[in-house]
C-alpha cells in the first residue's frame, strides 16, 4: 500500500486483465490453438510474469537513480539485476525438468500461485503506483463492450435470446463466472465516495449492461446487491438495477444454459459436502490443510441412474481440482487459509475508501465461495490491484493529485463554515501587528506644553 502516485504504466494490468486476457481466448478460438488461450487467457501466466518482469526493470533503475543520487556505490544494483536474470532463466530452463521427476512439487506451485499473485500486486504498485479506481472503471467499460458484442453476436447466430452469449469467448462456466467477477469489481470503482468521482456515468452504464449479458449467475447476484446497498443515489433506481439483474438470473435460470455456479459435471454442493466429509476424518486439516501431493478419496457423487463398484474407495480429487476458490483455500491450507485473504481484503477496505473496499470484499467473498476466481492469474491480480487501491487513504490521493495552490480552495468547497472561521481568526491575527504599532507610533510622538 504504497503512497506513491499513480504513473503512466500503473493501469496496464487492469488492461491486461479485462481487455488482453477476454482477446487471447478469441484468438485462440479464431486460430484453433487452444495453447494461446491457455498461456495469455483468464488462466495464463505468461502476461504476469512479462509484466513481473517489467516491475523488476523498473525497480532496479529506481534503485540505480536514488543511489546515484546519493552518491552511493551503484555496482550492487546490477549485480542484483544479474543474479535474478540468471535464476530466471535457470528456472525458465529446469522447473519442467524438475516437475518430471519430481511430480508432487506441482500442486503446491499451482497452490503458491495466488501468493506469487498478491507479490506482484505490491511490486507493481512500489515500482508505478497502484492504478486509480478511474483505470479499472474505464477497463472494465471496455470489458463490459466485448461482453455486450457476444451477447449480440450469439443471438444473430442462434437467431434467439441466449444470455452469457459464447461466440467470442466460449460458453465455459469458469469464463463466464471470471467475467461476471472482473465486471463487479470494476463496478466497485464506480460506487465510491468522492465528492468529484471523474468516473463518465458512460463507463458505469458498459460495465452493468455487460454484467447483465455476462450470464454468470455469482456475478449477477453480487451486482444485484453492490447496486443495492453499495450505490448512491435514489432507492428506486437502486432497487431497479437490483431486480434487474434477480431478472437475468432468473431468466437463465428457465433457459437451457451451459453456464451454472461452478462445479462442471459433479456439481459445487457434491464437492462442499465431499470436502467438509474429508476434513471431518482428519481434524488436524482444519488447522494445516489436506495433503496437496494426495489425491483426496472422496465420496462418490450420486448421479441419478450410475451405480457405483461397492469396493471403490472414493473418487479421487486433488485439492487444485475443486472450483471453488474459498474451500480450495480451505481444504489446501486449513481455516487460516480463507481468513489471511479475506482479512487482508478486510483490512483493506478497512483502512482506506470504505464503499470501494467493502464493494470489493462482498465480491470476493461472494465469487471465491462459488467460483475459481482467486486462483485465476488474471482475476487475482485485478482483485490485489483494486485492494491497493481502494487502501489508499482518499486525502493522500487527492493531495497527490492535486497542486498545493488548490489545496486550500478545496478545503474551503469541503468545509464553508471551517473556512470561513479560518478567515476570521486569521483576519484578526493580521489587524493585531496593525494595531501595535499604531500604539507605539502614538507613543512615540513627541507631547506639545500647554502655552
Amino acid at each position: 500500500m504504497t503512497g506513491r502516485p499513480a504513473s503512466f504504466f500503473s493501469p496496464l494490468p487492469y488492461f491486461v486483465a479485462f481487455v488482453a486476457a477476454p482477446l487471447a481466448i478469441l484468438a485462440g478460438r479464431l486460430a484453433d490453438k487452444e495453447a494461446l488461450a491457455r498461456s495469455f487467457g483468464l488462466s495464463g501466466l505468461a502476461p504476469w510474469l512479462a509484466l513481473s518482469g517489467l516491475a523488476v526493470l523498473t525497480a532496479l533503475y529506481a534503485g540505480v537513480t536514488t543511489r546515484a543520487k546519493s552518491g552511493r556505490a551503484l555496482w550492487p544494483v546490477p549485480v542484483l539485476g544479474l543474479v535474478l536474470a540468471v535464476a530466471a532463466w535457470l528456472l525458465a530452463r529446469g522447473l519442467a525438468l524438475v516437475l518430471l521427476q519430481a511430480e508432487d512439487y506441482a500442486p503446491l506451485l499451482d497452490e503458491m500461485r495466488l501468493p506469487a499473485l498478491v507479490l506482484f500486486a505490491a511490486l507493481w504498485a512500489w515500482s508505478f503506483g497502484a492504478p486509480r479506481r478511474e483505470s479499472l472503471a474505464r477497463a472494465g467499460a471496455a470489458l463490459g463492450a466485448l461482453v455486450v458484442l457476444d451477447f449480440l453476436l450469439t443471438a444473430i447466430m442462434a437467431r434467439g435470446l441466449v444470455p452469457g452469449g459464447g461466440v467470442l469467448f466460449g460458453d465455459a462456466p469458469a469464463t463466464a463466472d471470471a467475467l461476471g467477477f472482473l465486471l463487479c469489481t470494476a463496478l466497485c470503482a464506480t460506487v465510491d465516495d468522492l465528492p468529484e468521482p471523474g468516473v463518465p456515468r458512460l463507463a458505469r452504464w458498459l460495465i452493468l449492461a455487460g454484467l447483465l449479458a455476462s450470464g454468470s449467475r455469482v456475478g449477477l447476484a453480487t451486482g444485484a446487491l453492490l447496486c443495492l446497498f453499495f450505490e448512491r443515489g435514489r432507492l428506486g433506481n437502486r432497487a431497479a438495477m437490483a431486480a434487474a439483474c434477480i431478472l437475468a438470473i432468473w431468466i437463465s435460470l428457465i433457459l437451457p444454459l451451459q453456464h451454472g455456479l461452478g462445479g462442471e459435471e459433479l456439481g459445487l454442493d457434491w464437492y462442499y459436502s465431499a470436502t467438509m466429509e474429508a476434513l471431518s476424518q482428519d481434524p488436524r486439516a482444519l488447522a494445516v490443510g489436506l495433503p496437496l501431493d494426495v489425491p483426496l478419496a472422496l465420496a462418490m457423487p450420486e448421479f441419478q441412474g450410475l451405480v457405483w463398484d461397492a469396493e471403490a474407495d472414493g473418487l479421487p480429487v486433488s485439492v487444485f481440482q475443486i472450483p471453488s476458490s474459498t474451500l480450495r483455500l480451505l481444504a489446501g491450507w486449513g481455516v487460516g487459509g480463507p481468513l489471511l485473504v479475506f482479512g487482508a481484503a478486510f483490512f483493506c477496505a478497512l483502512r482506506g475508501r470504505r464503499r470501494f473496499g467493502f464493494g470489493l470484499l462482498l465480491t470476493a467473498v461472494l465469487c471465491a465461495t462459488l467460483a475459481p476466481v482467486l486462483h485465476m492469474p488474471a482475476t487475482a491480480a485485478a482483485l490485489a490491484l483494486a485492494l491497493l487501491s481502494a487502501a489508499r487513504k482518499p486525502d493522500a490521493a487527492q493531495q497527490a493529485s492535486q497542486p498545493e495552490a488548490t489545496q486550500p480552495m478545496a478545503a474551503a468547497q469541503a468545509d464553508p463554515a471551517q473556512a470561513a472561521g479560518a478567515a476570521d481568526a486569521g483576519g484578526a491575527t493580521a489587524q493585531e501587528p496593525a494595531q501595535a504599532q499604531a500604539t507605539e507610533a502614538q507613543e512615540a510622538r513627541p507631547t506639545q506644553a500647554p502655552e
